[in-house]
């Protein structure tokens, strides 16, 4: 594959939905869908900043939903890490009530929850740089790295790169291969 460098491909920090700490889940909701644009992929998660702008973590779709379901940090301690087999899903299930409370508590939780209580701040491994390669980034996605990667140059957040993205770019090269059997 040719040599494709993260900064080609991140989407420029100014340009990414971004939420506040005091904010609710609700609003990171209706900035998510303020920022849809027809012609581009949507995005499913924020980046979350302080009163001047820097960066501090982000809330994604597992965030939320986590959130929203208590009942998780009751099987996973708060970690959300191990393996799943299909026993132990429907174990927890039924022995943790998931999603079983009416739509309106949950409606209420999302309104009451705050960025700050569930925002994610990304560990070390989850940075990348701007000149980075994207196999660089993919290999992390591919080993279960917190989506999606924040990008610096030196110190200062410049952007984020999505899971997704790099899917395309991927895509796009072998859809174009000649492949002569």
């Amino acid at each position: 594959m040719k040599k494709i460098f993260v900064k080609d491909l991140m989407i420029p920090i100014s340009n990414y939905v971004a939420v506040k700490k005091t904010d609710t889940l609700v609003d990171v909701l209706q900035a998510l869908e303020s920022s849809r644009q027809a012609d581009q992929h949507a995005h499913r998660d924020a980046i979350v900043v302080d009163e001047d702008g820097t960066f501090l973590g982000k809330v994604t779709m597992i965030d939320i939903f986590r959130a929203l379901e208590p009942n998780y940090k009751k099987m996973t301690g708060g970690s959300g890490a191990g393996t799943l087999t299909n026993a132990f899903v429907m174990k927890a299930v039924k022995e943790f009530n998931l999603w079983m409370e009416p739509e309106q508590t949950i409606c209420q939780r999302g309104s009451k929850k705050t960025v700050a209580e569930v925002m994610h701040a990304p560990q070390s491994v989850e940075f990348l740089h701007e000149d980075d390669t994207l196999e660089k980034a993919l290999n992390l996605y591919v080993m279960g790295v917190h989506q999606p990667l924040i990008v610096k140059r030196g110190e200062a957040v410049t952007g984020v790169l999505r899971f997704g993205d790099i899917f395309e770019v991927v895509r796009t090269a072998l859809l174009r291969c000649n492949i002569d059997d």
